[in-house]
This record gives C-alpha cells, sequence and structure tokens, in this order.
C-alpha cells in the first residue's frame, strides 16, 4: 500500500510539474514568438479611437455582419461565464430558430 501511494504522490508531482510548467511555458514561448502582438491580443481602432478588441467575442447588430457566438456575460471579456444551454433547452431552440428566420427572409428579399 505504501509503495504504491509513493508512486502516485511522486507521479502526480511529476505531472503537476510537466504540465503547469514545462507545458505552460512552451506554449507561452511559442505564444510569444509566433503569434502577432506577441500573443497579447490586438486592439482595434476606428480613427484612433479605441472602439475593441479585435479578437474577443463581440455582438454585431448589423446585417453585414456574421453572427458571433451567443455570450452569457454580454461579450465582457473581463467577466466569464456559461449559458449551460444545451441542443434540448427550449429557451436556446427558440433562438435559434428566430436567427434562421431572420435569415431566411433576409434571402428571400434580394
Amino acid at each position: 500500500m505504501k509503495t504504491h501511494l509513493f508512486i502516485a504522490v511522486k507521479l502526480t508531482l511529476l505531472c503537476i510539474v510537466f504540465f503547469v510548467i514545462v507545458y505552460g511555458t512552451a506554449i507561452w514561448g511559442v505564444a510569444y514568438l509566433a503569434a502577432p502582438n506577441h500573443g497579447r491580443g490586438e486592439l482595434a481602432f476606428k480613427d484612433k479611437q479605441l472602439v475593441g478588441f479585435a479578437n474577443v467575442g463581440q455582438a454585431f447588430h448589423q446585417d453585414k455582419y456574421f453572427w458571433s457566438r451567443p455570450s452569457a456575460v454580454n461579450y465582457n471579456a473581463a467577466g466569464s461565464g456559461g449559458s449551460n444551454k444545451g441542443p434540448s433547452n427550449e429557451e436556446y431552440l427558440q433562438t435559434v430558430q428566430a436567427r434562421i428566420d431572420s435569415c431566411g427572409d433576409k434571402t428571400n428579399k434580394k
């Protein structure tokens, strides 16, 4: 029993060191060297005024834009959360059907 416990603790510590420190540092290094702006994200400017972040989901209200994924925190990058709405959730199905109907209206008018 003690040998199994000792081996399990050693393996746990080894996994923590590898997956948290080594792997995390490697991914950070690749992002820093290869990603635009050293992996820190991009700011979106319009007429020299900050209007948002280029790689964060945001709500679009004009027809010319693709609909972004639904957000449970109203696209606030400082907050996090999930809607936890599965494919059988009635409210979610109504939202999807409303989007399908509005897209159908747009394509039929052309």
